[in-house]
């Protein structure tokens, strides 16, 4: 949002109005009758998405908790972009690699396209499997709840789904990083 001096812009507007109907009603003779004035001031700022509510289960100090986090992160990377459908391809490159990359980029490239916002909702039940010194697995049964939405509103254009989904992510490190590279469907 935009600001001015560290206040919102909707602030300063809003202050600008109560100011001059202030030095209105002050400015003029004893004689004038006092003067009403109407302000209305109206927003049209979009919903922020949620944030996540996930838990995370493994300790962070740990090559799990450290596997999990880039799992996580790999998520909201991509619920944000859904939501607000934007491409920051730096931060997607962050958290995923190739052949899983290209895949992801060029869903969010449609979805841009087609106007087809959303609100990614998941609730995980996963496990961390390390599969080397620098893969890792995750098998994550959740329950999925992600809805398109309106690009505008953001208010839902669809029913909850509310289904169970098992995907099997693998991780591996690059650049000194844990980043997601392949998705496989197991089950839904």
């Amino acid at each position: 949002m935009a600001s001015v001096g560290g206040v919102p812009k909707w602030g300063v507007t809003a202050g600008c109005v109560v100011l001059a109907m202030v030095v209105g009603a002050c400015s003029g003779s004893d004689d004038a009758a006092p003067a009403t004035t109407a302000a209305r001031v109206t927003t049209t700022t979009v919903p922020v998405r949620p944030t996540s509510t996930t838990t995370t289960i493994y300790d962070p100090a740990t090559v799990e908790g450290q596997v999990e986090a880039a799992y996580l992160k790999s998520w909201d990377v991509y619920a944000e972009a859904v939501y607000n459908l934007e491409l920051d391809e730096q931060a997607f490159a962050d958290v995923y690699a190739d052949p899983l990359l290209g895949v992801v980029l060029s869903e969010i490239g449609s979805r841009i396209d087609d106007e087809r916002a959303a609100l990614v909702r998941v609730d995980h039940d996963y496990s961390v499997q390390l599969t080397g010194l620098m893969t890792a697995a995750i098998i994550d049964t959740y329950q999925n709840h992600q809805v398109l939405i309106d690009p505008i509103s953001k208010e839902p254009v669809e029913p909850d789904p509310n289904e169970t989904i098992t995907d099997a992510f693998t991780l591996r490190i690059v650049e000194a990083r844990w980043v997601v590279f392949d998705q496989q469907r197991i089950q839904s």
